[in-house]
């Protein structure tokens, strides 16, 4: 009877031993799993953002956005983007190797106040990107109640074509596409 017992025990103990093996083999590989989903994401989201460098070079639009200030006084600028998005103003033509001053505007009605800003810069046929300006849209810079501005110095090092992409949080946000004289 007492060796029913011991080899009962031995086929319990085993057995426990070998459930809780198979739980946490189960645990890391989910966790390989979620490393695995993590990669491709990234992946993904690289991948987008190489798709949208390599897809249209077309010039953004330019269109004139009027203002009312708050002395009730009106002006209007010309911007060069999307009137839904992101847009630039200030000094056109953009000249290479120049700093120049140009407010950034947005139109949308995603709230974006406060929220990290990136521009990053890559010039048509070439590969790589660099870092243009970093900033935040401050809710106390509306200009209008339709549009919200950030200041910034932009520079670009050779003429050409060059496509601005605007990442809020690091996310991709929009993109700009200018000529540079």
């Amino acid at each position: 009877m007492k060796k029913h017992l011991v080899v009962l025990s031995l086929i319990i103990l085993v057995g426990l031993l070998v459930a809780c093996s198979s739980n946490s083999n189960n645990e890391s590989g989910n966790e390989l799993e979620v490393s695995k989903e993590e990669s491709e994401v990234q992946k993904i989201s690289s991948r987008n953002d190489e798709t949208i460098i390599e897809k249209n070079w077309e010039l953004s639009p330019e269109f004139i956005h009027f203002v009312e200030y708050e002395s009730g006084e009106k002006g209007s600028y010309e911007i060069r983007g999307n009137k839904d998005g992101m847009g630039i103003t200030g000094p056109f033509p953009i000249m290479a190797k120049d700093s120049q001053k140009y407010m950034w505007f947005y139109f949308g009605s995603e709230n974006i106040y406060d929220k990290p800003v990136k521009i990053k810069a890559i010039k048509k046929g070439e590969e790589d990107s660099f870092d243009v300006y970093s900033g935040t849209f401050f809710e106390s810079a509306e200009v209008s109640p339709e549009s919200v501005n950030m200041p910034s110095r932009l520079r670009f090092p050779s003429t050409g074509t060059w496509k601005l992409l605007v990442y809020i949080e690091e996310e991709l946000f929009d993109t700009i596409i200018v000529k540079v004289e």
